[in-house]
């Protein structure tokens, strides 16, 4: 059964948004910002609309949405004397309920707003697998090229400025890493469980790992045996694929958590 096309198509799609999620998913817990890749994920829902009005592919609707949310945000949050994380919650927020609003307004079309929420993995298509692959290469070329700057820009950007790395050039490839990241995540874990596989395994990987790098490529692998798991479970009990993986990741964090003591928690 696993060789059927369609599982195929899955299974790629899902495990490159666990790769990724390693090193993005740190970089994000180093810089404290949990709740920007939900606001971003809400509004994502837009990026549907756009792509729909406009005949360009919800895909493509969606990264562009993101990415210019997460520019936004950018520049609005230097601006704005309440706190980011406020600042992330009211915007995510508004934006799920304006595309909800916006969705259930388009005349003559009908959407599955389950798909959209919590992901359809199993209905991947190749077009789908191509615009992943595109994207998810383009994380990867930032990540290599900005890793090391990366790091520092999120825990001692004191030092990386003296080091002449410019920390304001860092934040705006870190803001694009996480809206590029979360425009895979339309057809594989949804919307709203998109930060559940991007934060909880390399949150688990900070019990296990000694050096960052070692966290973002435990962080990978957790990721990639829950989506497997994930997928089993979706494939031979009928359980929905995007929960069935949130629930093994949880499950892991829970048993690294009981390992706390033996390991020294890194960053």
């Amino acid at each position: 059964m696993w060789t059927e096309p369609f599982i195929l198509r899955g299974l790629l799609a899902a495990g490159t948004m666990a790769v990724l999620a390693g090193p993005i998913g740190c970089l994000m817990i180093w810089r404290r910002m949990a709740y920007f890749s939900d606001a971003l994920s809400h509004s994502a829902l837009a990026g549907v609309l756009l792509g729909i009005g406009l005949g360009i592919g919800q895909n493509a609707g969606v990264a562009v949405i993101v990415c210019l949310t997460a520019l936004l945000l950018v520049r609005v949050s230097e601006k704005f004397i309440i706190g980011t994380d406020l600042l992330l919650l009211i915007i995510g927020q508004t934006a799920l309920c304006l595309g909800l609003i916006g969705l259930n307004c388009l005349p003559g079309i009908r959407t599955d707003l389950s798909a959209y929420l919590f992901g359809d993995v199993l209905s991947v298509s190749s077009r789908d697998l191509f615009f992943i692959a595109v994207t998810g290469s383009l994380c990867a070329v930032l990540l290599f090229f900005n890793w090391k700057k990366q790091i520092f820009t999120a825990v001692l950007p004191d030092v990386a400025q003296s080091e002449n790395v410019s920390t304001a050039r860092q934040s705006v490839i870190f803001m694009l890493l996480t809206a590029l990241f979360v425009s895979l995540a339309l057809k594989t874990t949804g919307l709203l469980l998109v930060s559940a596989l991007l934060l909880i395994p390399p949150a688990a990987a900070r019990f296990l790992a000694k050096t960052p790098e070692g966290m973002a490529v435990t962080g990978s692998l957790i990721g990639l045996f829950s989506v497997v798991c994930g997928l089993a479970c979706s494939v031979y009990f009928d359980m929905p694929a995007a929960p069935s993986m949130e629930i093994v990741c949880a499950v892991l964090f829970l048993l690294c958590c009981l390992l706390h003591r033996r390991h020294k928690i890194i960053i």
